[in-house]
């Protein structure tokens, strides 16, 4: 590492920058990669949405965020959460800005869909959870014995459309398997899973691109 500028630190300076440093450490978490995880679910399970891919795979160098290897351990930093949660705080709320926020996602979406190849149909989307609060929600365990505390990236699907156990990219939410079922979910619909019952309210029900991965 190169020194650019010399500075004279004094006792309480350095105590300062000790106790700053034990502080970031704090909210960081080792997570030792399984072999059902993907980046999509670690940003779901550890901040409760899909906006920290691109965060975990460069604090972690990962070339392609598609790929991770079993037994790999990767530093989730939570802290980084809170800092966005503070920025979007201060900043206010103008229609221009959502609108182009909304075409950026739009766009992101849409590059996300275009790198997997496969098979892909336009499919009705609803979401559901294992929050207590979603009293449509289900348990904790899905048809196929996933375990949606540990990763909470499941849909649910009619097994005559998609088998059970299909990997799958949808369009808006990221890849994940077909794991479970539901009285309701017959045709082309499925059922994406997310931790809070808040989480499925803003999903809502809407078209979405399911591309089969394998």
């Amino acid at each position: 590492m190169k020194s650019i500028k010399t500075f004279v630190l004094t006792t309480a300076t350095i105590a300062g920058f000790a106790a700053l440093s034990t502080t970031a450490n704090a909210d960081e978490i080792k997570h030792v990669v399984k072999s059902d995880d993907t980046l999509s679910g670690l940003s779901l399970k550890y901040f409760g949405n899909l906006d920290h891919i691109d965060q975990i795979a460069k604090d972690n160098k990962l070339k392609d965020p598609n790929i991770i290897y079993d037994g790999t351990t990767l530093i989730i930093d939570t802290d980084k959460k809170v800092s966005s949660d503070n920025q979007a705080s201060e900043q206010p709320a103008k229609e221009t800005t959502q609108a182009e926020d909304q075409s950026d996602n739009e766009n992101q979406s849409e590059s996300a869909a275009s790198s997997y190849s496969g098979t892909t149909m336009t499919m009705e989307a609803t979401a559901y959870s294992s929050d207590p609060a979603d009293v449509l929600g289900g348990g904790t365990v899905t048809a196929t014995g996933q375990n949606l505390l540990e990763n909470p990236m499941a849909v649910a699907v009619d097994p005559s459309v998609i088998p059970l156990g299909t990997r799958l990219y949808v369009e808006g939410y990221g890849e994940a398997i077909a794991s479970d079922t539901g009285g309701a979910i017959k045709g082309n619909i499925i059922d994406v899973h997310f931790p809070t019952n808040a989480q499925c309210e803003q999903w809502g029900r809407r078209t979405v691109q399911v591309t089969i991965l394998d």
